[in-house]
C-alpha cells in the first residue's frame, strides 16, 4: 500500500510540475540553426530581387510588343 501511495504521490507531483508555461525559445542566432536562418534569408532577397527584374522584362517586353496601345 505504501509504494502505491508514494508512486501516486510522485505522479501527481510530476504532473502538477509539467503545468507551468513552457521557457520562451531562444532566438536564432543563439541556435545551431543560425547559419541555415541566414542562408534562407539571402535566398528570399535574392528571390525579391529576380521576381523585380522578371516584372521589369516583362514590362518591356509587353511595351516594345505594342501593348501599351
Amino acid at each position: 500500500m505504501r509504494h502505491s501511495s508514494l508512486a501516486a504521490l510522485c505522479t501527481v507531483c510530476l504532473a502538477l510540475a509539467a503545468c507551468g508555461e513552457p521557457p520562451p525559445p531562444k532566438p536564432v542566432d543563439e541556435t545551431v540553426f543560425r547559419d541555415q536562418v541566414r542562408a534562407l534569408d539571402k535566398a528570399r532577397g535574392v528571390e525579391d530581387q529576380l521576381e523585380e527584374r522578371k516584372r521589369e522584362l516583362d514590362r518591356q517586353v509587353e511595351r516594345d510588343e505594342g501593348g501599351d496601345r
